[in-house]
């Protein structure tokens, strides 16, 4: 990701374009591909400016009366541009760094708890 691309929260969204953040997050949930916010290490949602373009296109189509399944449909399709490819590999690199944090932070609390072990039982 560019260093200079500017990131926005869920509640900057919300507040923004007027859409209740659990509407963004059904909206993720159920246009799963077509909405992929990054993540931060914490779990976070980071909207980019792609990502809100998308969202305010949801917001035009849902607008017009269009469900859920017609928008996939509709925005699924040429998802898959250059542009879109690179996108998805930088967002499951992001993915994938979260997960090995995550998986560090389970290890690290394991060792911890075990040496602890150790020391309460060579403390006896």
């Amino acid at each position: 990701m560019n260093q200079q691309e500017q990131l926005f929260t869920i509640q900057q969204l919300s507040t923004e374009l007027n859409i209740p953040k659990p509407t963004l997050r059904f909206w993720e949930k159920e246009l799963d591909g077509i909405l992929v916010p990054l993540r931060t290490r914490g779990g976070q949602r980071r909207y980019t400016v792609e990502n809100i373009a998308v969202i305010e296109e949801i917001k035009r189509l849902r607008e017009r009366g269009m469900s859920l399944p017609e928008i996939k449909r509709k925005l699924g399709k040429g998802q898959m541009s250059e542009a879109g490819s690179q996108r998805s590999g930088d967002e499951r690199t992001d993915r994938v760094d979260l997960l090995a944090a995550r998986v560090a932070e389970v290890v690290r609390a394991e060792v911890n708890r075990f040496l602890r072990g150790i020391r309460d039982l060579t403390q006896e």
